[in-house]
């Protein structure tokens, strides 16, 4: 591994050295081989922390794993987070894998001036490395993108061209686009999707069902009414899958203590991280459509059936996670006290020597 200088961008991400998920380790090669080919193209001095978290002991790591490639404008190095400091969380024994928190130990030890939290299984288009070739990030400002889901063969054809033939997916600010059906799925914070759904509950055949559904619903609006004007009237966060690009400074990064340290599933903890930068006053800058990422093999993005069947599997596991009252209440709390939960100051492991 070369020794870089003046390292403009850092890219984070976390996984683990069980090869969970169908074809992780190559999808983890072709995301490596994309980052190392375009960063030589674009000449952008970046490193890639890949942390490793939760390594089981007597199975090969991910450096054994892994075609983990550096080159003159790319330092890649893996951070392992041993089972040890796992099994010292809440919920170890029912989780694995602690997304964020797994991020935050590549976060707090990243030496780029500008930092992309981002995951294994993602490619850049051409045209993002474009602008962020031209060193005109701003500081205090979170970049967002759309995710375009792809059904890849693992060719190792990585040229925009050719992955966006197998365009499944497209997730966008306000809805997921299901570009075989050309139908919509409107997000958790768009207007659009409950009306949609008012609509369906009063058009139906009246009964004693529907009229506690939309009364629960009624119920629910009054419950969060200081917050849900910000969610529905105020210019909207873009929160659709933005664990998979979230793209702000280093030094913001440090001030914001990274993402929320919640011992749960990953489920709303990277959009909490957006709803407390607005709280901070922080400005977004969304990219425009043609500046996107690829999602290897994402084949369901967006789609609610797909989304109740996750929570349903969480919790019949009893493993925890932010209900979308959950999160209002904590967006609640945020907009009083935009630190709340932001009390560790070893966010990130800190304070511990890793390897």
């Amino acid at each position: 591994m070369n020794k870089l200088d003046n390292i403009y961008l850092s890219v984070v991400t976390a996984s683990r050295n069980d090869n969970h998920g169908e074809n992780l380790d190559q999808r983890t090669n072709i995301f490596i081989k994309s980052l190392a080919e375009n960063c030589k193209k674009y000449q952008i001095k970046s490193e890639l922390i890949l942390v490793e978290w939760n390594q089981i002991p007597n199975t090969k790591t991910l450096s054994d794993r892994l075609d983990l490639v550096s080159n003159e404008y790319l330092n890649s190095k893996i951070i392992t987070v041993n089972q040890d400091h796992h099994l010292k969380l809440p919920n170890s024994d029912r989780l694995n894998f602690f997304q964020m928190i797994a991020k935050n130990v590549g976060i707090r030890r990243a030496s780029g001036e500008f930092i992309l939290a981002t995951n294994i299984d993602v490619i850049l288009n051409r045209k993002i490395y474009e602008f962020i070739a031209q060193k005109k990030l701003e500081k205090n400002t979170i970049y967002r993108c759309n995710r375009h889901c792809i059904d890849y063969n693992y060719s190792g054809n990585i040229d925009d061209s050719y992955l966006d033939k197998f365009t499944n997916f497209i997730d966008k600010k306000y809805y997921s686009f299901d570009t075989k059906t050309n139908s919509k799925h409107h997000v958790q914070s768009s207007i659009f999707r409950y009306l949609n759904i008012f609509n369906k509950d009063f058009f139906k055949k009246i009964s004693i069902k529907n009229l506690k559904s939309i009364i629960k619903k009624i119920i629910f609006y009054f419950k969060y009414y200081n917050v849900i004007p910000v969610f529905f009237f105020q210019k909207k966060l873009f929160t659709n899958a933005c664990g998979d690009f979230t793209l702000l400074d280093k030094n913001s990064w440090i001030k914001l203590k990274g993402y929320c340290e919640l011992p749960i599933y990953s489920w709303h903890l990277d959009s909490l991280f957006l709803w407390e930068a607005r709280f901070k006053k922080y400005k977004f800058y969304d990219f425009e459509d043609k500046y996107y990422i690829y999602h290897m093999n994402h084949l369901t993005s967006g789609v609610i059936s797909v989304k109740e069947d996750l929570f349903d599997n969480l919790n019949n596991k009893k493993i925890p996670y932010l209900t979308n009252e959950d999160f209002l209440d904590l967006a609640s709390k945020f907009s009083k006290n935009p630190d709340h939960l932001k009390t560790n100051e070893f966010w990130g492991l800190h304070n511990e020597k890793l390897n």
